[in-house]
């Protein structure tokens, strides 16, 4: 019976991995934006961009971001206010907002009117012109935010040492509502300026009046534009930079504005107030709020603001870029063709003279090897002259030495047959005659004449090796082997050796007369060094490697120091007395020239009483070789 301990156990293993599965994810960050304008109004969509940015970062993980728009703009009045206030409320009656964002002071007045019925509970980060009280700021969790920075005063000083000569400054700017908020703070700003220039307002005009106004301004006049709303003659609601549109084309005088949405409709520039620098300022302060950081602990700063020019307006009114502050951003710069395509011009410039010069350098180039060309084929007709000749007289030396090792050798072996031919009489005949000393000294003789004429037919051998043309051919490098093993067993039947052939079924390029007589010798030497053994062996085998086949004939025999491996393939060395192995010391020396004439080697490897193992290699032919 299972024990209520086991029973424990078995529910905490399989209750407590559910448990764990079943727990919702960490609770999102919740963010609302609350824009002025639509979601199309070029600033909205620059502040929006800049500020989700800073968002997805990385710095807070899983982050939601809801966008509204107050539009009081083109839908004014307070039963719209109302509309928009239910709808908010019913939106996120389910959701805990983290941070409220206002964008501008009527954003920002929306939320303080109905803060306790929309988000009690969260704080607001602002963006306006007007600072909420220190009641305001510190009430429930917290208000604070940035300050545009009022940039009238460092615009119109600009304008001013821009046109050092001017006696009239025009301030446009206007609302739907006419309540002239933009000329009471312009002329808070610019009220120490009464008595440098004379400062007109015109707020409110309509469109076709100030496009006629600004159209015949008088000399000596700038126009300094703030933030004007109107209707064109369809009755259609314009915004400002819509409005600037409208009336810059024709007006007499520079214009200059403190928002960066008015750069590039006719505004030459301003000390301005960018929606992408403010969105990141706001999103930075947003993080540090969802962060743990309280709202009323971060101070209200100055929003950022930067020299910004159309370079367009600075052409049309013959402003140079060097008049401008250090730092200053001019944007739609038009470039002239030489502008434009400057380093493309200098590089094809350039291309073409190094071009001419590489053109002219091969030209004496060449002429030089023509001129080297023509004496080197008179240095080489020559030199094939000179070989001509030498081979010519070497072929005729070689003929002549040919002609003299065979005389010498026929010479050489007459006598010898003679002597060998009496012995072997004296020994037929006569040896009842001659005593066992006598019988001895005479089968000196014919085994010396046998030696000398075993000598003189290697000598030939080793000469010949050299005279003969080299034939190189596709060998089967098995039935080779085989062939030349059972000739050996044939000539051997007075002995019993074990021979054990173990060469695969590959095939080489070599000279089948130089392979067939390097393997005889190496057989011949097996088993001449083998006769002193008990049970005699010979292995004869081969590997194929990536560069070459490599054949070897392994003994047991008396083997040798490897002190001496380099010396017995030279001729006439001998590392044994010739009573005990007979030899002449040639044929390891015939078995090296074989091997150096096919471009492979001979070597060998031994330790003494542990028998000897003999290599020879042969490359294999390159991929270019097997083509010709």
């Amino acid at each position: 019976m299972i024990s209520r301990i086991s029973i424990a156990i078995l529910f905490l293993i399989f209750l407590v991995p559910s448990f764990a599965l079943a727990q919702p994810s960490a609770t999102p960050k919740r963010v609302l934006v609350l824009y002025w304008y639509n979601k199309d109004f070029p600033g909205n969509v620059l502040f929006d961009q800049a500020f989700q940015a800073v968002l997805q970062s990385g710095s807070v993980a899983n982050v939601e971001y809801y966008p509204e728009y107050l539009e009081s703009n083109r839908f004014p009045g307070e039963f719209q206010e109302a509309v928009l206030r239910d709808y908010l409320r019913q939106k996120y009656a389910d959701r805990t907002i983290d941070v409220v964002v206002a964008n501008t002071d009527a954003a920002m007045d929306f939320l303080l009117k109905y803060r306790s019925v929309l988000f009690p509970r969260s704080p607001i980060v602002f963006l306006g012109i007007k600072k909420p009280t220190p009641d305001q700021l510190m009430v429930g969790p917290g208000i604070t935010g940035i300050l545009p920075a009022s940039t009238h005063k460092q615009t119109l000083d600009l304008a001013l040492s821009l046109h050092p000569g001017t006696e009239q400054v025009f301030f446009i700017s206007g609302t739907p509502e006419r309540d002239k908020r933009f000329e009471t703070v312009a002329r808070q700003e610019l009220a120490g300026y009464e008595s440098r220039v004379r400062i007109i307002y015109l707020t409110d005009l309509p469109l076709q009046e100030l496009i006629a106004t600004t159209k015949s301004l008088p000399q000596r006049s700038i126009i300094l534009y703030g933030w004007q709303q109107s209707h064109n003659s369809q009755g259609e609601l314009l915004e400002t930079w819509q409005t600037l549109a409208a009336f810059a084309p024709t007006a007499s005088a520079p214009i200059y504005g403190m928002g960066s949405v008015n750069v590039g409709y006719g505004c030459v520039g301003g000390y301005v107030a960018g929606s992408e620098t403010n969105g990141t300022a706001m999103g930075q302060i947003v993080v540090r709020i969802l962060k743990g950081e309280p709202a009323q602990g971060i101070p209200v700063a100055d929003a950022p603001a930067f020299y910004m020019f159309d370079w367009r307006e600075l052409k049309r009114w013959g402003l140079s870029e060097r008049s401008l502050p250090p730092g200053s951003i001019i944007n739609f710069r038009q470039f002239t063709f030489w502008e434009r395509y400057k380093w493309r011009i200098i590089s094809v410039t350039t291309l073409f003279l190094l071009q001419t010069a590489f053109i002219a350098i091969l030209l004496i180039e060449r002429k030089r090897r023509q001129r080297a060309k023509q004496a080197l084929d008179q240095l080489n007709a020559e030199l094939e002259q000179r070989i001509a000749t030498r081979t010519a007289a070497l072929a005729s030396k070689s003929r002549e030495l040919e002609a003299f090792t065979y005389s010498v050798a026929h010479d050489l072996k007459a006598p010898l047959r003679g002597i060998n031919g009496y012995s072997r009489l004296l020994l037929e005949d006569f040896a009842d005659k001659l005593n066992p000393e006598g019988q001895r000294f005479v089968q000196t003789i014919r085994s010396s004449t046998q030696e000398m004429d075993q000598l003189i037919e290697d000598l030939l051998d080793y000469s010949r090796l050299e005279r003969r043309e080299l034939k190189t051919d596709q060998i089967e490098l098995q039935a080779l082997v085989k062939a030349v093993v059972a000739q050996k067993e044939r000539e051997t039947t007075e002995r019993e050796i074990d021979v054990i052939v173990n060469v695969n079924g590959g095939s080489v390029v070599a000279d089948v007369k130089g392979l067939t007589q390097a393997l005889n010798n190496y057989l011949d030497n097996a088993i001449k060094f083998t006769q002193k053994v008990a049970q005699p062996r010979i292995e004869v085998g081969s590997e194929d490697t990536t560069k070459s086949y490599v054949l070897w004939v392994r003994d047991n025999g008396v083997g040798f120091d490897m002190q001496y491996s380099d010396r017995i393939f030279e001729i006439f060395q001998r590392l044994n007395h010739s009573e005990e192995y007979p030899g002449t010391g040639i044929g390891l020396a015939i078995v090296r020239k074989a091997m150096e004439r096919m471009g492979g080697r001979a070597w060998a490897e031994s330790e003494p009483g542990e028998g000897a193992t003999f290599y020879l290699e042969i490359p294999k032919p390159r991929p270019s070789d097997l083509k010709l």
